[in-house]
């Protein structure tokens, strides 16, 4: 891929409505995801909400990490950051995965509403930086 491309797929995955429509999609397949643990579904039936949640996740956490080059400092880069942790225990301690997805759920949602200036508040700086 060029780098003029490369600047145009970041462009566009930066823009609002697909930033908002991958945001939809992947808490969609976590709910699906979460919904199956905590039901018991077989892990082979639940593997597509897993490819799914992971594939929207990585392409938001793309999204998230193009706005600024502080972004891994900051408040948003932290939640994350802990976000991804939650998930990972989910590979980790399978008996844990019920607790561990909410746990990404609810760090997930807080994370994406939280004010500006605790998302852009930079542990580095110790300010809000853009």
């Amino acid at each position: 891929m060029s780098m003029g491309a490369a600047n145009g797929l970041l462009s566009v995955l930066s823009s609002r409505s697909v930033n908002i429509g991958l945001r939809t999609a992947h808490v969609g397949f976590m709910a699906l995801l979460f919904g199956g643990r905590h039901f018991s579904v077989e892990l082979a039936s639940l593997r597509p909400w897993h490819a799914l949640t992971a594939l929207t996740g990585a392409a938001l956490l793309a999204n998230e990490a193009s706005h600024s080059r502080h972004w891994v400092y900051q408040g948003r880069g932290v939640l994350v950051l802990a976000h991804v942790a939650a998930v990972a225990l989910v590979v980790a301690a399978p008996g844990m995965a019920v607790p561990a997805i909410a746990a990404a759920l609810i760090i997930g949602c807080i994370g994406s509403h939280l004010p500006g200036a605790i998302r852009k508040w930079s542990f580095r700086h110790r300010r809000v930086v853009d």
